[in-house]
């Protein structure tokens, strides 16, 4: 049995922040401070109370079970909550606010719902590499 890969995966471009740690990692290695202007992850540990209510939470077993498609409605309501705080924009946290697992999938999946072959997409250069993965 032959295993190729799909001519999708051989189109792909080399993900961007892995060649950002790349440089990185080999500046670091010949001296140079260096400020990180990569994947942004926090620069402080988390907080303790946070830490303690992860814990307490691993605990419950109502935790341990996948949530519906949709996400948690008290979470959507939090965040329609948070716009109206924020922003003074009301949302309906049943129709117009989406759990996602990540900024990513939002964005990339958003241009899937919007675009159509032979669309004109402006991308940002340089910018979050999803925009311009999202388009294609």
């Amino acid at each position: 049995m032959r295993f190729e890969e799909a001519s999708r995966i051989k189109n792909l471009p080399p993900y961007l922040f892995a060649r950002i740690e790349k440089v990185i990692a080999q500046k670091k290695e010949e001296g140079i401070d260096v400020i990180s202007l990569g994947i942004g992850d926090p620069d402080m540990p988390t907080p303790e109370h946070i830490i303690e209510e992860a814990r307490r939470q691993v605990g419950v077993a109502e935790n341990h079970q996948y949530p519906s498609s949709v996400g948690m409605l008290s979470y959507r309501q939090a965040v329609a909550n948070f716009y109206a705080k924020r922003f003074n924009v009301e949302l309906d946290p049943k129709t117009e606010v989406v759990s996602l697992i990540g900024s990513k999938e939002g964005i990339a999946h958003i241009s899937w719902c919007y675009l159509n072959p032979g669309d004109v997409v402006l991308v940002p250069d340089p910018g979050y590499p999803v925009y311009s993965g999202g388009a294609f």
